[in-house]
């Protein structure tokens, strides 16, 4: 039997679909992944291959996750592609500062992307096997389904939040808010009201803070401030994967996530570096 013919096999044998607690498009694109994925593994003696396999895996993640954020920046792929190779040829400010954002975005995402998959083949066995394959895809599944669809949350709220930032006057007061129901843990509670002006707002207090947040920001007038800010030197308690913030062209997962807790090797630069030249980054 052939590695194709094997291959097929194991295809139809695996067509039923993961639990439907997921969202549709979160399944989708993992069907996607996962028939990279079970390539990868027929191929995985074939250096060429496998290389070729690990590309379009970190390649389809990345887009995901960059749709995420261009649906959460309110832009589609032809105007942000547009705004991206504008470089400094700008008509507003407004075009700089999308621009700004765009490459923060993309540029953490496609990092983002590749960790993750590296991450993954690294729990791998070293020479995978038909009967390490049940194993294999449970973990593609974990990495690719239930993890990716919490952190495509993450990315469309932060990019949310981030094109809400753009449209605020730059004199307005922030204000920290959560959604008010029994879901709000009690720590993302007590930053509730917590206001500062726009051009002082700590980056590690804009949402989401940690997984999963829900909170938002509202921005009034500046007369209000003064009342609001906390003590100086207060210490705001965030998780430090989300420190930073794409609204204030920061990263949307710091370093200090776990997936970048290692150097990616080199074949797996090369391949962010090619990914990253295609938005002219």
């Amino acid at each position: 039997m052939t590695e194709q013919q094997k291959y097929t096999l194991v295809m139809a044998a695996r067509m039923e679909k993961p639990e439907e607690k997921h969202s549709t498009a979160a399944r989708q694109e993992y069907a996607l992944i996962r028939d990279a994925f079970l390539r990868l593994l027929f191929n995985w003696e074939h250096s060429a291959e496998r290389r070729d396999i690990i590309e379009e895996i970190i390649t389809l993640r990345a887009s995901f996750l960059i749709d995420r954020a261009l649906t959460g920046l309110r832009l589609d792929l032809d105007r942000a592609l547009e705004i991206l190779r504008g470089h400094n040829d700008f008509t507003s400010e407004r075009e700089r500062q999308q621009r700004d954002l765009l490459v923060a975005a993309i540029d953490n995402l496609i990092d983002f992307a590749a960790a993750e998959e590296f991450t993954m083949m690294q729990e791998l066995p070293e020479e995978p096997n038909e009967e390490q394959m049940e194993e294999c895809e449970a973990l593609c599944e974990q990495y690719n389904l239930t993890y990716a669809e919490a952190e495509n949350g993450q990315v469309s709220h932060a990019a949310g939040i981030a094109a809400w930032w753009l449209t605020v006057d730059a004199l307005s007061v922030v204000t920290y808010m959560t959604q008010g129901d029994e879901r709000v843990r009690p720590w993302h509670l007590s930053h509730e009201g917590v206001s500062y002006p726009k051009r002082e707002f700590p980056p590690e207090l804009i949402p989401p803070i940690e997984w999963g947040c829900r909170c938002y920001l509202e921005a009034d007038g500046f007369g209000v401030v003064f009342a609001a800010v906390p003590a100086e030197g207060s210490r705001l308690r965030v998780n430090p994967v989300f420190r930073e913030s794409l609204a204030v062209g920061g990263r949307i997962f710091s370093s200090a996530h776990r997936y970048f807790s290692r150097p990616l090797p080199a074949d797996i630069q090369a391949m962010v570096r090619t990914l990253k030249s295609r938005f002219g980054i």
